[in-house]
């Protein structure tokens, strides 16, 4: 079987186009059609479905394209394993990433990552929304959690993530600072729309964790939207703490409720389980838990 022409597949089923896949693979759009048509012919089945707005998988397609980037990767490790040098990375590193902790946290890793390896490319998929990172075809995914219930993937812990209770200093003035976190009940409170009971807030751990339920005015999938309308004076928020060290420092939000202690959730590096862990995979997830290590570099405020 042709692995050109099973890369020419997968890179159209990513791209949702034969005229991007070409020229990602750099060939003309003719070369990519004629390849994707020849691995049809050889399956006999149909792979894509083309429409006026491009590409999408069949049923078999989809399930091709899975099987196809697992056999692309066994290559690239193939390749990696002969140069046996982890100075000399080739090939491609796909991975998911929430979008927020990414925008924030992780430009300097990933481009200090990438300047050790130029010869490695980096493929990020970035969004708050959960993923399916064995059927995105991804190597990894960071994942921010307070446990985990996919048991199908292998996890490391790469940082605590710890979360905060802020308001201003207006809001406190205007509305009165609550003195517990039963308190919150008569406030107004910001919530995250991508979690599940996003009003239940928790507190305290073990035998003495608690939930509180709280009520308000504005929903978000997005934590800067949740710090925007703490900032503003509008509600209460609470929020991871890679949100909030520059509105901290400045003073435009302060902590609640720092005595009461709250379960954290965790940083992981997730990805399917193989019989031999791909060197860029390995050498990735070494460097972001080296980095995070680094008190300079925590996730905590």
């Amino acid at each position: 079987m042709d692995l050109q022409a099973i890369r020419t597949f997968c890179r159209a089923v990513e791209a949702g186009n034969l005229t991007a896949a070409a020229k990602a693979l750099h060939i003309t759009k003719s070369v990519a059609s004629r390849r994707i048509q020849s691995l049809e012919d050889g399956l006999g089945v149909k792979l894509l479905a083309r429409n006026t707005k491009g590409v999408t998988p069949t049923d078999e397609g989809a399930l091709f394209y899975e099987r196809g980037i697992r056999i692309l990767d066994d290559v690239e490790d193939a390749a990696q394993a002969v140069k046996h040098t982890s100075d000399n990375l080739v090939g491609t590193l796909r991975f998911t990433a929430p979008r927020s902790f990414a925008d924030l946290k992780l430009g300097s890793p990933l481009m200090a990552f990438a300047r050790q390896h130029p010869g490695l490319k980096l493929e990020m998929s970035l969004t708050d929304e959960r993923v399916d990172i064995i059927g995105g075809g991804f190597d990894l995914g960071l994942r921010i959690a307070p446990e985990l219930s996919d048991t199908s993937l292998i996890a490391r812990n790469i940082c605590d993530i710890r979360h905060h209770v802020v308001a201003s200093p207006a809001y406190l003035e205007a509305h009165g600072t609550p003195k517990t976190p039963e308190d919150l009940k008569d406030h107004n409170c910001v919530f995250y729309s991508n979690v599940e009971a996003a009003k239940q807030w928790r507190f305290g751990t073990g035998s003495d964790a608690r939930a509180v339920r709280v009520t308000g005015q504005v929903t978000s999938n997005s934590g800067l939207m949740q710090l925007a309308a703490a900032i503003e004076g509008v509600a209460i928020a609470t929020l991871p703490d890679f949100f909030l060290e520059d509105a901290v420092r400045d003073g435009k939000v302060v902590k609640l409720f720092e005595d009461v202690p709250r379960a954290p959730s965790f940083l992981y590096a997730l990805y399917p389980e193989r019989r031999l862990l791909p060197l860029k995979v390995r050498l990735f997830i070494d460097f972001m838990a080296d980095w995070f290590a680094d008190p300079e570099n925590h996730c905590e405020v």
